[in-house]
């Protein structure tokens, strides 16, 4: 024992003294005209560090991380002659440099847009794409699902509360017709299993959304765009963030990543983590019989919903070296508990044992390399295995106040005439992804991408003596390869990007008992093209198009090993995607924008999931759809950016357009449970040094109204389906306090979601939670 706590002191000490030799710290000042006026969206920089910023509208900037030693800093600014100053940060002392830049008289004529951000850089390329910052965001109370919907095209809806299912969709298009990525790998292969509305924002930095026309690196098959989740920058020395929630309905979400870069050896480490867990016991109306079996609404908590999931990463790597920009190997493990309370209707005597546990675990390997400013490539891979279970094997019947009713011989809720069910469900997943840049000329480029993926699975119904169908052996391989050829031209005010995919799926299920295989292939090929001019530096025009096609997912194939069966016969979707995007905006003074997209999704074989009230719930192809709408958004900031105002809307109309087939008898009906009038608004006020110079507090308020929508079929002519999932205006508020000491960042929130108690419906009319009350603390360093 003495030994071990002498062990301890030491490796403390050990640590203080390698992060005292390794300390960096900032370089932070203002950077001002001739006049003494601040310089707005000038760009300051240590070439050498790859550390860069740019000024606010107080002319302010900040350099953090620097490590000791002397640095060169580059100043530049439109309309003023660059500037180089040498700075020495020596130990213990952080730099305060003030900036005088000349103006250059060269510029007077010209109009050139620099010091961009990531977000305008990349919401400034031809295809229509959103950037949205998480800055802010992470200091808040809202998941990742709550963020997504404030998106003009976007809505995101869920079964119930904190980890239910949920149907992200953007232009009318949902579920696996959109595909998402972390740093342009699958989201799938980085543990994340219950979708991109269970991952926490504090461990994303911002998020990419591309409608309709998906870039050819994601090596994706996505037919309605793709949604790619970036992590936080790595900067020299340590640094991280960590945060805490709680609230209302058992909540509590913490969250923790932690990076460490050497810069003079290249060599970094993070380790990052998440646990969530929920008891949803929030309160739901629902019919429940009286003693003679009458039916009458009546106001319960539910009872058999809680949530618990976790799950940590590990990354090491060198970067910033001659033979690679970086080369880097992350491990992660992911692990899932979900307890289910009632089918996907809400219909019928509800469930009080059965439970979904998934876990996930595997490795990614990165590698990048630039030869030269011409040539740069990029390649990942990886292999990873989840597994599955759903356990329904209870003997005890409930009723909807959690009371267990009847005991029976016979196991299992979800089917009672079929019985008690442990099914175990196995994929082995092994992908690829290659990425190659060639820039040809100055305004001239080619890239191309070779991305395989290649799916086992295997199952396995415990309860099952006789012959199982669930232990076939069935395999997925699906290869997309991408070419693109990207033009500027009239000082870049003209990008064009033309590109052409290449599909294939090769699908195989072999019965293991009886030894008979199916096998089916299919080939496809795509084109798609983005033009975007900037008129001015106020006004751009955006015109995309891409001839799709998205390639049916293990789950639609195979089932997901739940509550949903295998339908191997589905045909691959193709979509003619549309795109007409008109942005003005103004970067002088108050900030503001104002942005139109029009769109159009014209499907064949569209996928569509069949709800039921048991395990029988199956994808179908609807033969043919369109989605036309319009996007408006608009936002505002003051310009000592002290206020803010965004709002947006969306309208589509996205409705089945086949006379033939399955679903011919609901020609002209709109797509089932698909919302199609919804907007979002959203404002803030910060008041600054309230006790201390770097002090804020911020309230902020949001709202989001949807209008009323069907969940079946609107001429489906059955009443209990016809009924309309009812409008619905969502209203939260909260107050964040953030503090800078030093080199820590302090944030404490407190927020109110659905302020107003209002009874809120989404996914096939499930009742989500009412008012919930949360406080959030976040540090970062």
């Amino acid at each position: 024992m003495k030994f071990s706590l002498f062990f301890f002191f030491i490796l403390l000490i050990s640590i203080q003294a390698f992060a005292q030799d390794q300390q960096a710290f900032d370089i932070k000042g203002k950077v001002n005209d001739p006049a003494g006026q601040p310089v707005l969206y000038c760009t300051v920089q240590i070439d050498s560090l790859s550390i860069a910023t740019v000024t606010e509208a107080d002319g302010s900037y900040e350099l953090k991380s620097v490590p000791q030693g002397n640095h060169t800093l580059t100043i530049k600014a439109f309309g003023f002659q660059a500037k180089t100053i040498r700075v020495a940060v020596r130990k213990e002392e952080s730099v305060v440099l003030n900036i005088s830049l000349q103006e250059d008289i060269s510029t007077a004529d010209s109009v050139i847009v620099i010091g961009k951000s990531e977000k305008e850089k990349i919401e400034s390329s031809a295809l229509a794409v959103d950037v949205i910052e998480t800055k802010t965001i992470k200091l808040q109370t809202a998941d990742m699902g709550e963020v997504m919907a404030q998106t003009q095209g976007v809505s995101v809806r869920r079964s119930g509360g904190l980890g239910s299912d949920t149907r992200f969709s953007l232009n009318g298009l949902s579920g696996d017709q959109i595909r998402f990525f972390q740093d342009g790998i699958p989201l799938e292969f980085n543990g994340y299993l219950s979708g991109i509305s269970n991952v926490p924002v504090n461990l994303v930095d911002r998020i990419e959304v591309y409608k309709g026309v998906v870039p050819i690196q994601f090596g994706a098959d996505a037919l309605g765009g793709a949604v790619n989740l970036v992590s936080p920058k790595m900067y020299p020395g340590l640094g991280g963030s960590a945060s805490y929630q709680t609230g209302s309905f058992g909540t509590h979400r913490a969250t923790l990543d932690i990076k460490h870069f050497n810069d003079s050896t290249g060599l970094f480490v993070g380790v990052g983590g998440f646990y969530d867990y929920a008891k949803n016991n929030y309160k739901v109306d629902v019919d429940v019989p009286n003693d003679k079996g009458k039916l009458s609404e009546q106001t319960i908590r539910r009872f058999h919903d809680k949530y618990r999931a976790g799950g940590m990463h590990v990354v090491v790597g060198i970067k910033d070296k001659k033979w690679a920009k970086e080369l880097s190997v992350k491990g992660f493990y992911t692990d899932y508990l979900k307890e289910l309370q009632n089918n996907n209707l809400m219909e019928g005597i509800p469930w009080g044992d059965v439970v979904t546990l998934r876990n996930a675990a595997g490795v990614n390997l990165t590698y990048r390399k630039e030869f030269g400013d011409k040539i740069s490539l990029n390649v990942m891979g990886g292999y990873n295995q989840s597994e599955r279970q759903l356990v329904d094997t209870s003997h005890a019947v409930y009723n909807w106040y959690g009371e267990r009713i009847l005991i029976k011989n016979k196991p299992g809720e979800i089917d009672p005439q079929a019985g008690g069910s442990h099914l175990l469900t196995w994929d082995k997943n092994t992908y690829a992804r290659l990425f190659a840049s060639w820039k040809i000329a100055k305004h001239h480029s080619v890239r191309v991408s070779i991305a395989p993926t290649y799916t086992l699975r295997t199952a396995d119904e415990k309860y099952l003596e006789s012959y199982d169908p669930n232990t076939a052996r069935r395999s997925l391989l699906t290869w997309v390869n991408g070419l693109e050829y990207k033009w500027n031209a009239f000082n870049d005010k003209l990008e064009n990007i033309l590109f052409v995919k290449d599909y294939v799926q090769q699908i195989e299920s072999k019965d293991m008992m009886f030894g008979s295989v199916t096998k089916r292939h299919v080939h496809y090929y795509g084109i798609g093209n983005g033009v975007r001019y900037e008129f001015s530096h106020r006004l751009a025009v955006k015109l995309s198009y891409e001839y799709a096609t998205r390639l049916p997912r293990p789950d639609e194939l195979f089932g997901d090993g739940q509550l949903t069966m295998s339908s191997l016969d589905l045909e691959p979707e193709r979509s003619h995607n549309g795109n007409l995007e008109i942005t003005l905006k103004n970067r002088a003074k108050a900030n503001w924008y104002i942005q139109a997209n029009a769109f159009i999704r014209k499907i064949d074989n569209l996928i569509l999931l069949i709800p039921s009230t048991d395990r029988d719930n199956i994808y179908r192809n609807v033969y043919e759809a369109i989605s036309t709408g319009l996007e408006l958004s608009a936002g505002w900031t003051s310009q000592n950016e002290k206020i803010s105002l965004n709002a947006n809307s969306t309208y589509q109309k996205y409705y089945n357009s086949s006379k033939e087939g399955v679903f011919g008898d609901f020609y002209g009906d709109r797509i089932p449970n698909t919302p199609y009038f919804f907007y979002n608004a959203s404002a803030s006020y910060s008041f600054r040094k309230i006790f201390h110079a770097k002090d804020k507090l911020s309230p902020f308020w949001s709202m989001r109204y949807v209008h009323e929508f069907y969940r079946s079929w609107e001429s489906a002519g059955l009443i209990q389906y016809k009924q309309t999932i009812p409008s619905q205006q969502i209203h939260s508020a909260g107050l964040t306090y953030r503090l800078i000491r030093d080199k820590l960042s302090w944030a404490l929130t407190a927020e109110v979601q659905n302020l107003l108690d209002e009874k809120i419906f989404d996914f096939y009319g499930v009742q989500k939670p009412g008012r919930g009350f949360y406080i959030k603390i976040t540090t970062q360093f």
